[in-house]
């Protein structure tokens, strides 16, 4: 738990502001949006929470 604060406490300021929030939120948004349309689909949840992508590349692909 310390160590996810420390990465979104991006000041260092031992507290988290609604900017930093907002940033890590922007972030993880932006990982899961994988085909950049701005929005999320229930694929696109479903691809992050296993790990894979949409366009065919997953964890079964890989040796």
């Amino acid at each position: 738990m310390r160590l996810t604060f420390g990465l979104l406490d991006t000041d260092g300021d031992g507290s988290l502001s609604e900017d930093e929030v907002h940033r890590a939120v922007g972030r993880i948004f932006s990982s899961v949006d994988e085909n950049g349309d701005g929005k999320i689909d229930l694929d696109e949840i479903q691809s992050f929470i296993r790990g894979s992508s949409i366009n065919g590349t997953n964890s079964e692909d890989t040796p």
